[in-house]
């Protein structure tokens, strides 16, 4: 207790207790469980033969993801990638971005796409937050993804992960 009975030592002992708390490094923000679905279509595909049953393919495409509760709820999502495949299967890699009213973000991912016995394209990997924009500059974040195409040209799928959103204070999900 301070008052007249602590002696100045005390007082001094609990002013700096203040000051360092108060100066004290704010700790970074948690991270916290985040995902979505999605659904796209490639827009532009271009292969490249590149042996026997070998192809590499650039494609774009564009969709829209449902994250009910987070902020990429209802973003509009563009897709540039790259996938090579040999015998069907084989590494995929590009960027993401979701873009909202408020701010975008962009990801780069890489993973392993496969094709079954009865020509259904899956692929699954990672992917890490490189940028955000607008109300989520600053934004950081990595997970997993994996998508099923539906069609030659549509495609749906789901990504989670850990997301720490600018000016977050905690987790309380």
């Amino acid at each position: 207790m301070v008052g007249p009975s602590c002696p100045s030592g005390c007082r001094l002992t609990m002013l700096a207790a203040i000051i360092c708390a108060a100066m004290a490094p704010v700790p970074p923000a948690l991270a916290m469980p985040m995902g979505g679905s999605y659904t796209g279509h490639i827009d532009h595909q271009r292969p490249q033969p590149l042996g026997p049953n070998e192809v590499r393919i650039k494609q774009t495409a564009s969709g829209m993801n449902a994250g009910p509760g987070t902020p990429l709820d209802g973003a509009k999502v563009q897709w540039v990638e790259t996938v090579t495949l040999k015998n069907g299967q084989g590494p995929v890699q590009g960027t993401i971005r979701f873009t909202t009213p408020s701010g975008a973000t962009s990801s780069a991912y890489k993973g392993t796409a496969t094709t079954d016995p009865q020509g259904r394209v899956t692929a699954q990997g990672t992917y890490q937050v490189t940028e955000g924009t607008g109300a989520l500059a600053g934004v950081k974040g990595r997970g997993n993804f994996s998508v099923a195409y539906t069609s030659k040209t549509d495609f749906a799928g789901e990504w989670r992960g850990e997301v720490r959103l600018p000016g977050q204070k905690s987790s309380k999900r």
